[in-house]
């Protein structure tokens, strides 16, 4: 160099070619990122919605967040919405997606319109345009018949609406807040008048019929003053009363004509308390930026489903997959605050804080675990933290609660419906090394969730051997030696109902569980020995020694002989839980090809279904479970808070786990030629299918990171050590291949 000006240069031009590389370096990421992982696109909020058929709802949901701000229609719907419906009523705040009964949830009613007052959802809903309805992960929008257009979107504590009002219509424009609005009932609410822009209250509401209930508090924060307001309490109705108070509540505001063509409305929720209610609303959402709530509602959404990249393979299969991989994210919902405060259940009148448990926690409530407890083995493998504080909330559960019963009675933060299965939705976080869990209280609570377990069928007894494994899962890793022989001999308990001279109703000698081991008239008579289903449907729900129940039929290849008569006479049943493993037994059961070819069954293809929940059809029905319709699944299939599109996930990776106190997931079929899982550790996962097609579903061969693999199962370490496991498919079944 001549001097320091050319040294200067030298030294910018070296500055310019790094800032230029790190640019394009990062514009070409972006771009293979938008090319690569664009789960959005494929997600369908109206899969799932017309009539008795998943009871999913379009509206705006935050993964795991504690708003779902859905638009409640005039029908039957468990969670207020049919696609076929004409009105709508409003948008609420609270549901469980595809529960089973009557929805749970449903508080807190809004709507806009164009009209003169009534205190009557009867007086106030509207058609909508069906036509102008649109929605995607975290928005929905629809136009009244009055011309409003209301837009929703979420973040984790905060409902925003934005509704349009047509610009020639000034007068009579209004907002109602109705608190009476409840799929079970309202028990109590309350509303005050802040100012002319603000409202805080409180909304009490059954969430079961035995007396379970949730109490929030609710913050609405309006970008336009009101004109005037009318309250009412019953028939009782003033005007510009401030307060109002009972199950049958609410307020109308008149809003001024002067004011803009557009309303905002932040709606924040609390379980703790009013005040706590305004802070989210104001915090969570700082300014009125509508479309930039909507992006980050997006973002959060895209970053939750790009951790499943899928490359090639259907459209159709694509938007299945990703849509009910957005189902599997809805519930559990998150109870604490933004500052940490929450209100436990069965402990309405005391406020505990999330770091005297752990800096990293979070709080969450809204279960169905009967339902969809082996949902969560798919999300321990996707969000291990979140994993880790759920079941920490239930281990928190099992500290406070003063009631041990199924049913979510007493007070909930959330809504919630049952509660079976928390013991096995703790194990898998623990065994799979999650950490920071009481395990003492853990244990504890496991063993009372055993005793205090009825008996009162088959299939509760079934359920209660589960339980007591389980229970003697921990009492085994915390070393507690007076408590294995008794629990060991619990979770072998399901033998002493095992009839082996009982005969199927075709007259085949076979065996079954029976009441007390002794035979019965008809093995398909539904409901009269367990729950929600036949002897043939609990037939096999023994989890955690299917080895066991081999012996009890005369060995593995009997019992696979029965498996395979059991689909073959299509008398397995997929709109309802307890059956659902049952295609990936054969891979314990020395037959994998089997269980890819039924997995692939009812994965994918058209299938006969003779049952419903309570008996059979009155016409077989045929058709495939799982479709891109608004109708989505079978005929009153729910999906039962992410339980059944879990099952379609995890059966399109090929992965699933039977028992949740094993980290060991099957291997069935996948349905893409490849998957990527981008892990929390940073490791990566492939999954490759060579050949891969509506007919060649059957697994010929197969390596993990190049070497020979002939095992049917692979572990959850194995999974998120990362690598590359490799599937070489075929038409035709290869009976050899991971046969144990």
């Amino acid at each position: 160099m001549k001097n320091a000006s050319d040294r200067l240069f030298h030294i910018f031009n070296i500055f310019l070619i790094v800032v230029l590389l790190v640019f394009f370096n990062c514009s070409s990421k972006t771009t293979i990122r938008q090319q690569q992982l664009n789960p959005l696109k494929y997600v369908d909020p109206f899969i799932c919605t017309e009539g008795d058929n998943g009871q999913l709802y379009p509206g705006a949901s935050y993964p795991f967040g504690m708003v779902q701000l859905s638009p409640e229609t005039e029908g039957g719907s468990h969670v207020g919405y049919y696609y076929e419906d004409k009105y709508i009523e409003g948008f609420s705040h609270l549901r469980i997606p595809g529960a089973g009964s009557r929805g749970k949830g449903g508080g807190l009613l809004i709507k806009p319109g164009i009209g003169s007052f009534s205190n009557e959802i009867n007086g106030f809903r509207e058609k909508y345009i069906k036509a102008s309805e649109e929605a995607s992960a975290g928005y929905y929008k629809t136009k009244l018949e009055s011309g409003v257009i209301a837009e929703l979107t979420v973040t984790p504590w905060v409902g925003f609406h934005k509704y349009t009002f047509p610009q020639e219509k000034k007068k009579g424009r209004y907002i109602v807040i109705d608190l009476s609005h409840s799929y079970v009932g309202m028990l109590d609410a309350r509303l005050k008048v802040k100012n002319e822009k603000e409202i805080t209250g409180m909304i009490k509401s059954l969430h079961n019929g035995n007396g379970g209930y949730h109490q929030l508090y609710f913050a609405v924060v309006s970008d336009t003053p009101f004109k005037s307001y009318t309250t009412w309490e019953g028939a009782s109705i003033k005007e510009n009363q401030p307060n109002c108070s009972g199950n049958k509540s609410g307020i109308w505001i008149n809003l001024p004509e002067e004011s803009g063509n557009t309303v905002k409305l932040k709606v924040g929720l609390s379980t703790v308390n009013e005040e706590q209610a305004m802070v989210e609303a104001n915090s969570e959402i700082k300014g009125w930026d509508f479309e930039d709530i909507r992006n980050k509602a997006a973002l959060a959404w895209d970053e939750k489903l790009s951790k499943i990249e899928v490359k090639g393979g259907s459209e159709e299969f694509k938007m299945l997959f990703y849509t009910h991989l957005y189902h599997s994210y809805l519930v559990p919902n998150i109870s604490s605050s933004s500052n940490g405060m929450y209100r436990a259940a069965y402990q309405p009148d005391s406020i505990y804080l999330t770091k005297n448990t752990s800096p990293d926690f979070d709080y969450y409530s809204t279960w169905t675990t009967w339902d969809d407890f082996r949902k969560y083995t798919l999300i321990s493998l996707l969000e291990p933290q979140i994993a880790k504080n759920i079941a920490r909330s239930l281990v928190d559960h099992y500290k406070h609660r003063t009631i041990i019963e199924n049913d979510a009675n007493g007070y909930w933060p959330n809504p919630s419906i049952r509660i079976e299965f928390a013991s096995a939705v703790i194990m898998d976080a623990f065994i799979k090394g999650l950490g920071d869990i009481d395990t003492e209280a853990a244990f504890k609570g496991m063993k009372e969730d055993f005793e205090n377990y009825g008996d009162e069928n088959v299939s509760a007894k079934l359920e209660k051997a589960y339980h007591a494994y389980i229970a003697l899962e921990m009492a085994k890793k915390l070393g507690k030696t007076d408590e294995i022989k008794k629990l060991t001999e619990a979770a072998d308990s399901y033998k002493k109902m095992w009839c082996p001279q009982q005969k199927d109703n075709q007259g085949n000698v076979r065996g079954f569980f029976t009441p007390d081991g002794q035979t019965v008239p008809d093995v398909e008579e539904f409901e009269k020995y367990v729950y929600e289903g036949n002897l043939w449907h609990y037939r096999w729900f023994v989890l955690h020694d299917i080895t066991g129940l081999a012996e009890l039929r005369g060995g593995k290849d009997l019992l696979a002989d029965d498996l395979e008569y059991f689909f073959n006479n299509n008398f397995y049943m997929h709109l309802n839980e307890p059956d659902i493993h049952y295609p990936y037994l054969f891979n314990v059961l020395g037959k994998p090809f089997l269980t890819q070819k039924w997995v692939r069954e009812y994965t994918t293809k058209e299938v006969v279904q003779l049952y419903h929940n309570h008996g059979f059809f009155e016409e077989p029905v045929k058709n495939r479970i799982y479709r891109t319709d608004t109708k989505g699944y079978i005929e009153t299939m729910d999906d039962d808070g992410g339980a059944m599109s879990s099952w379609f996930v995890m059966s399109a990776m090929g992965l699933f786990q039977l028992d949740l106190a094993k980290s060991v997931y099957l291997i069935g079929s996948p349905i893409f030629p490849e998957m990527v899982l981008h892990l929390d550790n940073g490791n990566e996962f492939r999954i490759i299918e060579k050949n891969v097609s509506e007919d060649n579903f059957y697994i010929e061969s197969a390596k993990l990171n190049g070497k020979e693999f002939n095992q049917s199962w692979i572990d959850y370490k194995m999974i998120l050590d990362g690598g590359v496991i490799e599937f070489e498919m075929s038409d035709k079944s290869n009976s050899e291949w991971g046969r144990q």
